[in-house]
């Protein structure tokens, strides 16, 4: 039988006040090593295009978007943790219904902007990658490069309008979720509210526009995969070498990882907020895979981004030089004694 939120509020107040249980005291672990890893990978790649942007003068659309992805997943990675924090161990500070919503606000604002950016870095592959003969296309992917600032800045403001209660009114009014409000709820999550269903249902719909965008272009991209493909297979009987697939086939690689972490998140998130998976392992799982979306996907990407992989490994070989040239110098200096 569900408990009603406050009872859960409540009880999660008890259990912080003698202590976290093992397992949500290794989801709390797992958080914070999963955001350190994010913190260095996406501060990495912030301060490495930052640097290009200093010494070059400019920065490709590509990675201005994958700047931006970091800088948001900052936010967003800390915000995960915050909120497990607040759950379990400062649970009656954010106790009211109000200031349950002004998280869920703030979360949606996030999510929203981690899949826009997604999407878009999905688009930049697909015009750096398709070649199609319509004039559309061809407008779209000669003006893609100069209006990368204006689609980051719609973005953000998108994120923006959806997140916040106006929002919530008019989905509430169009689909009339608030009705399944009512039921109670038992997620020890803070942001499983007695609105929960307002909340995931706002979090769905404003996710399809962004996904749609995803995966239209993902699906231009693996056409052209296939396309390619076929033509490679009967140049080898002609002897006329196609260049290579390595383009086609790294996008296809960052397109599938975002799909697979999103995906993973999206069904983590919901069983784990909803209350289905209250405690125990699966629940502490979840944490898990919640807290891997912003922070390991980020290190996918980077090891996907060819400038980053080199600059990581001027860095490698820097490091290994400088130690060899210390043991050098002890070296020589305990011969000389």
């Amino acid at each position: 039988m569900y408990k009603s939120h406050n009872q859960t509020q409540q009880e999660n107040s008890q259990s912080s006040s003698s202590g976290l249980s093992p397992y949500e005291f290794l989801s709390l672990f797992f958080l914070t090593l999963e955001t350190v890893i994010g913190t260095l990978v996406n501060g990495y790649i912030v301060i490495v295009f930052l640097l290009v942007l200093v010494t070059q003068k400019k920065l490709g659309s590509g990675n201005i978007i994958l700047t931006c992805l970091s800088l948001s997943r900052f936010g967003f990675q800390f915000l995960v943790l915050g909120l497990y924090v607040l759950s379990y161990v400062f649970s009656d500070t954010a106790n009211s219904q109000s200031n349950i919503n002004n998280l869920q606000y703030v979360w949606l604002f996030f999510h929203n902007i981690n899949i826009w950016l997604n999407a878009l870095l999905s688009t930049f592959y697909c015009v750096r990658i398709v070649n199609i003969q319509q004039c559309i296309f061809v407008f779209f992917k000669t003006h893609f490069d100069r209006c990368v600032p204006y689609f980051i800045l719609g973005s953000a403001g998108i994120s923006a309008l959806c997140s916040n209660s106006y929002t919530y009114t008019s989905l509430n009014g169009v689909f009339n979720v608030d009705k399944y409000d009512k039921s109670n709820r038992s997620s020890p999550f803070i942001l499983g509210g007695s609105d929960f269903a307002t909340f995931s249902t706002t979090s769905a719909v404003t996710t399809v526009p962004p996904f749609l965008l995803f995966c239209v272009s993902s699906g231009l991209v693996v056409g052209s995969l296939f396309r390619h493909m076929r033509k490679v297979k009967g140049q080898e009987r002609t002897g006329f070498r196609e260049p290579s697939l390595h383009a086609h086939y790294r996008a296809v690689k960052m397109m599938g990882a975002f799909l697979i972490f999103f995906s993973l998140y999206t069904l983590a998130f919901n069983l784990y907020v909803s209350g289905i998976l209250v405690n125990g392992a699966e629940a502490s799982f979840c944490t898990m895979v919640i807290g891997a979306y912003p922070s390991l996907h980020s290190l996918v990407l980077a090891n996907g981004n060819p400038k980053l992989k080199q600059t990581f490994m001027k860095i490698l070989q820097k490091g290994h030089c400088y130690c060899c040239q210390a043991e050098v110098t002890q070296i020589e200096t305990i011969n000389c004694e």
